[in-house]
């Protein structure tokens, strides 16, 4: 982001983007050890999606779920206009693998990491004492891809961390879009917690929330993408991203899309959540 509903912490996906300048070093720094390891490939077309899989000893069988996943996952990446380029899906062996990789220490509940044209992913079999079922492995392939998918139809392999997209909307669309909505806080749980926090802005410092906080900023996340789609449509997400590939930032982009400045989106949602507003209202 996977086993589990909220209950516990759940092996959620990844914050992609979790501070700029990590995943720039990341980006620069070329193949990392847990990558280098990584001895088998093949490659898979999935709809209109190209990828490639890399795994090491052991991985075989889990390599054909991800396969398998890639390919449940092609409608609805389509809705969202596709992948522009091709993928390469790095499946690692264990968790510490995965964070030396993506350089995200600490973070016990990071399952993946996904960037413009590649996703580090945490071998299945390792999430839990028991595995991962297949439901749980097709949420979070979709979920990644559908982060890739953000980043080529928003900008280049050179620009996309230049376009700034908050943690909010790229988490939101991939949680939506893998409707993985269940796994987080309900809208009146989240209100309880926005009014028992008014110190904590889950859109506007959700980076660094996401460490300790995860649930309820993916949440905040979730919900406030629903609620886009609901009162404005796919088409604006739609029209995000392609302003973002004309050369626009989030901000700028979101608002000519939407017809409304982000700030007064995120107070109109926050005051909803806050107020109660959704109760009775239908969600």
């Amino acid at each position: 982001m996977t086993a589990q509903r909220h209950r516990e912490a759940p092996p959620l996906p990844e914050p992609v983007g979790v501070l700029a300048l990590s995943l720039t070093a990341l980006a620069l720094a070329g193949c990392v050890s847990p990558l280098a390891a990584l001895r088998s490939s093949r490659q898979l077309t999935a709809g209109s999606a190209s990828y490639a899989l890399r795994w090491s000893d052991g991985d075989d069988a889990e390599q054909l779920r991800v396969s398998r996943a890639l390919e449940r996952a092609a409608p609805g990446l389509e809705r969202w206009g596709g992948l522009r380029e091709p993928v390469t899906i790095n499946l690692v062996p264990t968790h510490a693998d995965l964070e030396v990789a993506v350089r995200r220490p600490g973070f016990g509940w990071l399952r993946a990491w996904a960037r413009y044209d590649d996703v580090v992913l945490q071998s299945p079999r390792t999430w839990s004492a028991v595995g991962a079922n297949d439901a749980d492995v097709d949420e979070l392939v979709l979920h990644e891809v559908t982060h890739c998918l953000l980043f080529q139809r928003s900008a280049t392999r050179d620009t996309w961390l230049e376009r700034e997209i908050p943690l909010w909307f790229r988490e939101g669309m991939a949680t939506w879009t893998a409707g993985q909505g269940y796994r987080f806080p309900s809208l009146d749980d989240l209100s309880r917690w926005l009014l028992a926090h008014p110190e904590l802005d889950p859109f506007g410092d959700g980076e660094r929330l996401s460490r300790d906080a995860f649930a309820e900023v993916y949440a905040a996340a979730f919900h406030a993408f629903a609620y886009l789609v609901q009162h404005h449509g796919e088409a604006s997400v739609k029209a995000t991203m392609a302003q973002m590939n004309g050369g626009q930032n989030f901000s700028t982009a979101f608002g000519a899309a939407v017809g409304q400045p982000l700030p007064a989106f995120v107070k109109e949602f926050v005051d909803f959540v806050r107020l109660g507003k959704f109760r009775g209202a239908g969600r």
